[in-house]
Order: C-alpha cells, then sequence, then structure tokens
C-alpha cells in the first residue's frame, strides 16, 4: 500500500517517484531536493490519487494539538492553550546535536547537499511555521560563523543562524548545529503576554511536556525591579510520536482520500529551505521567499 522513503536526499526524488507511479502512497523523509522536486512529487500524487507526507514525527506528537489545535481539533478536543499568550511575536528555536563521527552520511555534501541547514534546520522552519499558522515569512537571511572544512566537502553547512522576516512584524529565529558538545533541542513561542516553552520538540520523551511562562519585571519606570518567574508545567501523553505518525499516514490511506495539508506544509517548508539555502551562499543577504516560490 505505502512506501518510507529514508533514501539520502539527493537520490529520493526519482524513486519516490517511480512508487507514486505504481500508485503507492508515499512517506518521505526530509529535506526534499529543492522546490522543483517536491511540487513534482506533489503533482505525481495529486494526478495518483495516493498520499504525500514528509516523516516528521513532530508534527504527529499531541503536545502540538494541545497547544495550537485544528479547527477541528477545536470542536472534538477544546481550545489549547495559545490564547493565554496574547498575539504571538516571535518564535525563537535552538537544534543541535551531539558528537558526530565525520563520517555521518551528514556530513557528505553530495549526498545531503544542505548539511544542518536541512537535516536539523528543517524542524526550525516548520515548528516556526506550525505557530505562525503556516504564514510564510517575506524574508529570510541565514548565515554561519565557520563552514566544515575541506576535508569534510568543502562548503558543507555544519552551523547556521536564521531569521525570519514576517510583515507584520513578527519574526522567527533559530539556529541548527552538527557536532555540539552540548545538544539541545527546544523551541519557545513567544506571546504578548506569555510564553510557551516546549523542551525536547523534535526528539520527544514518551509522556512530555511543555510549560506556560509568564515574567513579571515589578515597576519598570521607576526602576524598581522585582523580577519573578510564573511557570506551569502541563503534562502531555503518554504518547510515541513515531507511531502516531504511521497511524495517521494509515488514516489517509484507509479513507482513500489523500489530505492535501500534508503536502500543502512540504511545500511551504521547502520554500522557506531554499531562501534560507540562498542567503547563506550569499553571505547572510536577506532572501525573498516568494521568489522560489514564483520560480
Amino acid at each position: 500500500d505505502a512506501v518510507y522513503f529514508s533514501l539520502p536526499t539527493a537520490l529520493r526524488t526519482k524513486w519516490v517517484l517511480k512508487a507514486i507511479e505504481k500508485g503507492l502512497h508515499v512517506l518521505v523523509e526530509k529535506p526534499m531536493n529543492g522546490l522543483k522536486e517536491v511540487q513534482a512529487m506533489v503533482k505525481a500524487a495529486e494526478t495518483k490519487g495516493v498520499q504525500f507526507m514528509d516523516g516528521v514525527m513532530m508534527m504527529h506528537n499531541p503536545r502540538l494539538k494541545a497547544i495550537i489545535p485544528t479547527e477541528k481539533e477545536k470542536k472534538e478536543d477544546g481550545k489549547g492553550v495559545l490564547g493565554q499568550t496574547g498575539p504571538l511575536r516571535a518564535v525563537v528555536s535552538s537544534f543541535a546535536t551531539g558528537p558526530m563521527d565525520r563520517g555521518n552520511i551528514r556530513y557528505n555534501a553530495g549526498l545531503e547537499p544542505y548539511g544542518a541547514l536541512g537535516d536539523l534546520g528543517w524542524y526550525n522552519i516548520r515548528i516556526t511555521l506550525w505557530a505562525f499558522g503556516y504564514d510564510l515569512p517575506v524574508e529570510v537571511r541565514a548565515e554561519s560563523n565557520r563552514l566544515a572544512s575541506a576535508n569534510w566537502h568543502e562548503g558543507m553547512i555544519e552551523n547556521v543562524q536564521v531569521t525570519m522576516f514576517y510583515e507584520d512584524g513578527r519574526i522567527g529565529r533559530f539556529d541548527a548545529e552538527f557536532n555540539n558538545s552540548c545538544m539541545r533541542q527546544w523551541a519557545r513561542l513567544v506571546g504578548e503576554k506569555e510564553e510557551v516553552h516546549i523542551p525536547n520538540f523534535v526528539i520527544s520523551k514518551t509522556s512530555d511536556s511543555f510549560s506556560i511562562i509568564k515574567g513579571k519585571w515589578g515597576d519598570f519606570d521607576a526602576g524598581q525591579f522585582n523580577v519573578q518567574d510564573a511557570e506551569s508545567v502541563v503534562p502531555v501523553g503518554p504518547s510515541v510520536q513515531e507511531a502516531e505518525c504511521i497511524r495517521n499516514f494509515a488514516t489517509c490511506i484507509e479513507a482513500q482520500k489523500p489530505d492535501p495539508f500534508w503536502p500543502t506544509i512540504v511545500l511551504k517548508t521547502q520554500a522557506v529551505l531554499d531562501a534560507c539555502y540562498e542567503s547563506f551562499r550569499a553571505g547572510g543577504k536577506r532572501i525573498k521567499v516568494t521568489k522560489h516560490i514564483e520560480e
């Protein structure tokens, strides 16, 4: 009925297209090898009437709908907690792996051309899009304080910092890094009233949580500071997000009606990723995201 593709990024597309042509549903690892290839896969899937979904397991974690439920989920399970924060102004996230052997496929620029930007940054981009209702940023800027040495494939992206600029002043900021001595994976949704902190936002625990944080300064104008943080921890689970991903994928197949939501968010994530990649190669120049969609 379906195939899960974990092939390297540079090799994956033609095999996904072959599977779609056979009428098979496809669950595809991220990142994709450019927006044009995503568009080709999505169009082929629509033509054949099969489901196209990326293997981003965190999207299926019940924490997300507990924070920002979809309209359907609001009717079924309630309103979530995001309303307490006030309008979201920023999403800040960080994802870094621990020590990694240089022989790891992630250091092979021929097979994984986006490096840390694609392998890790895909999650940062997605969590930002999710928090902002899948609105696309107008521009992005990506830069790094170093490139991997020529011995690890010239120009492979090992470390990247990205800013996503929105027309209404909202902003997304993240860093993604291979081979850091301190592995980290967290996201913060910054509202006008409160923040939501999501620990382990990519690779979760069976029983997980998120926190709602409200900080108080005291009388700032008078210079009388009495800093207080009120933090409420909200438990979620038990749940295995990998199993939830397969369950949701199977539900789409059994319904015999592909859900267009999944390919749509892949297209948006790839459009942002490609703009970030162009910005990185241009030394941190701000790049319009719409340019990649129009092309």
